[in-house]
């Protein structure tokens, strides 16, 4: 293959550290740190798990842009209605472990025997494994990369498209054995280059989903063709000075992880209500953005198994949320109707003041889920899950995301001032 269409298919130029094969890693710290980590995410039900979300209502059969969608979902429709005291007791939302939605049979060969358990595995899953084995090794060269992005001033890009650019580039396209990826092509001011410093050069393309009977636009980013990944520009963080913070902080002191523990035993209400800590806002979980995530996340979801029945059908297809400090998970299967949300925002960084080092339980997960069609159970959605209700509430406009395609150009609606302007109208006498 010539590098010219390596380029125009979206390859990335391979490093030196391509040139490993799984073998290489037999005993070595990259191997380790995989195996900490990932039995880690298998063993702490507290570390990352999964909603399983139901829609009460949305306007999926408007045609509107992604982010226009508008869902209400479920839990959140019965916590208001609680409140307003037609419900007695406290909602449910019924919760997914991590340790469900994946292969474990595959993961706890690694667990047990490492790389060299893992060779006896077809290439798929050899290759799925030396991508995070050698994205390990070079780990601290693309969290370089990443922070001199986060850190320089914007010059030919937006501070947005540069960041979107630069995590595709460096972060989730290295985590795929065929480092496929493209960026939207009509991004405001998309950089031909990374911006940090490595002079390779940014794979744009048409990440356009959905037609006009459904939700659609451009995703940022679109990974091996087939799992869509959202962008977010982080907010200014809340000042140090917290005179103007009324809420009480008997919990303010204790580990991230004990505290998002102390808040789900409280309550259910932290899959619709969820509270940012008191040193930022949270930007993935706003309502706006988490509707503009489920959408892209139910709209692809139909996209990829058209095209792929074969190879993504019963598949929970993921999409990821994503800012400079943060990470979130959406998985939806389009022929179960099931959708699942992860519970809280992921750390991108270990030290977040800093940015100098990737959290590598971070790092893992969404490796995981960029290799879902090698690690992640199949016919999940068909056990135990709730469906979203998500196509019982189309009917018929059902039929118009079961012909969803990708990269197909859509071109935009203007709305009439006057919506009664071209209609008969008939006057009435009393």
């Amino acid at each position: 293959m010539s590098e010219k269409y390596k380029k125009m298919a979206g390859y990335l130029n391979l490093d030196s550290t391509e040139q490993h094969s799984i073998k290489d890693f037999t005993e070595s710290k990259e191997e380790n740190t995989a195996q900490k980590n990932l039995e880690v995410i298998i063993t702490d039900p507290e570390l990352a798990r999964f909603i399983n979300l139901e829609i009460h209502n949305s306007n999926a059969e408007d045609g509107t842009c992604f982010n226009d969608a508008f869902i209400t979902l479920k839990s959140t429709h019965d916590l208001r209605r609680k409140r307003a005291g037609f419900i007695t007791g406290r909602p449910k939302c019924q919760v997914v472990e991590m340790k469900n939605i994946l292969d474990t049979n595959i993961l706890d060969v690694f667990l047990a025997g490492g790389v060299n358990a893992i060779e006896k595995y077809a290439e798929p899953v050899c290759q799925s494994f030396l991508v995070l084995l050698n994205f390990l090794k070079d780990m601290k060269n693309h969290e370089s990369a990443i922070g001199k992005i986060l850190d320089a001033i914007p010059k030919n890009a937006t501070k947005e498209t540069r960041i979107t650019a630069g995590l595709a580039h460096h972060l989730f396209s290295q985590l795929v054995p065929n480092k496929m990826y493209e960026v939207d092509k009509y991004a405001k001011q998309l950089p031909k280059t990374c911006a940090c410093g490595c002079n390779e050069d940014i794979c744009r393309g048409d990440t356009s989903l959905g037609s006009r009977r459904t939700w659609h636009g451009q995703v940022d980013v679109m990974v091996n063709h087939t799992i869509a990944v959202v962008i977010q520009n982080i907010k200014t963080n809340v000042d140090d000075d917290d005179s103007g913070d009324d809420e009480e902080d008997t919990d303010a002191n204790e580990p991230a992880r004990k505290q998002r523990k102390l808040e789900t035993d409280k309550s259910c209400d932290m899959c619709v209500e969820i509270k940012g800590n008191r040193r930022y806002e949270s930007v993935l979980l706003d309502v706006k953005v988490l509707n503009q995530i489920l959408a892209e996340a139910i709209t692809n979801g139909f996209a990829q198994v058209n095209k792929n029945n074969n190879t993504l059908s019963h598949f929970l297809i993921p999409t990821f949320g994503v800012t400079s400090d943060h990470v979130t998970v959406c998985l939806y299967d389009p022929e179960n109707d099931c959708l699942l949300h992860i519970d809280d925002e992921l750390e991108l960084w270990l030290d977040k003041g800093t940015r100098r080092n990737l959290d590598p339980e971070t790092i893992v997960i969404i490796w995981l889920f960029l290799n879902f069609t090698v690690l992640t159970k199949k016919n999940l959605a068909t056990t135990k899950l709730h469906k979203s209700g998500f196509q019982e509430s189309l009917k018929e406009n059902l039929m118009y995301y079961r012909e969803t395609k990708a990269k197909e150009k859509i071109a935009p609606q203007t709305i009439e001032a006057r919506p009664w302007k071209k209609i008969t109208k008939e006057f009435v006498h009393p």
